[in-house]
């Protein structure tokens, strides 16, 4: 999601192009507002700032306003799907990023975000449909991270061999996807190669080492795996970096076991 506010740069091209429509609120201000063909775009940043920070609903009135004023915009009909993302409003979101691809059907971050949507939903053959769309575009500059989508799409569907390529790619790009490490030490545990499971969170520790998911799940195999020094370091870590989260709850209740 947080990548789709780079679609900002889209609407100064884009407003030239649309129509005003009638105007809900009278006041000078509004007024002066709805003659300025940049407030529209005040209105986009303002709404990004908000929803960066969860400020969802605040965000939403920000894109609607600006959807008045800049109707027919596929940029703000994509940061409206963003807000009910956020919202857990998935429908909605989806219905929005319909509409900012009927206006625009080569939004690829619009699509990509269609496509999460519908992961969340469980709609995951049309998740799939939206990611594999979304790779066809050489351009996009997140295509590991659609890779790693379409990987959670495959894997929800039980498509292990599938997914296992579409993470290996996420993981093994030049920029990698951290999660990616986690989703292949996940399938290979599946398969029994728990070794293989312990290599791969083992260089998630190393590539991204602030993703504490990857210590709790390494700690856990290790001590299943009678490695139980080493899991310790592991799970104690992942306590004193950050002692009042859900995973460090994990991490006590895992070294409680012993």
């Amino acid at each position: 999601m947080r990548r789709s506010l780079a679609t900002l740069l889209l609407l100064a091209l884009l407003l030239g192009c649309s129509s005003s429509g009638t105007k809900a609120k009278t006041s000078p201000e509004d007024r002066a507002h709805a003659e300025d063909p940049l407030y529209a775009l005040t209105l986009l940043r303002q709404g990004s700032a908000l929803l960066q920070q969860k400020r969802s609903e605040a965000a939403l009135d920000k894109f609607q306003e600006a959807q008045r004023l800049a109707p027919g915009n596929a940029t703000v009909h994509n940061m409206i799907g963003l807000c009910h993302m956020q919202m857990g409003t998935l429908d909605q979101a989806v219905s929005s990023f319909d509409q900012a691809l009927e206006l625009t059907p080569a939004f690829t971050n619009a699509r990509n975000n269609r496509g999460s949507a519908y992961l969340r939903l469980g709609k995951y053959a049309l998740a799939e449909s939206d990611f594999l769309a979304v790779l066809d575009d050489s351009t996009y500059p997140h295509r590991m991270e659609a890779y790693y989508n379409l990987g959670m799409a495959e894997l929800q569907q039980g498509r292990l061999a599938a997914a296992e390529e579409s993470f290996h790619r996420a993981a093994y790009a030049p920029v990698p996807v951290p999660d990616a490490y986690l989703r292949l030490a996940e399938i290979a545990e599946k398969q029994g190669r728990t070794d293989a499971a312990i290599d791969l969170l083992e260089e998630a520790r190393i590539k991204a080492p602030e993703r504490l998911e990857a210590a709790v799940e390494l700690g856990r195999l290790l001590l299943q795996t009678g490695r139980t020094a080493e899991g310790r370091k592991q799970l104690e870590e992942v306590i004193s970096a950050d002692p009042g989260s859900a995973l460090a709850d994990q991490a006590r209740s895992l070294l409680a076991s012993l």
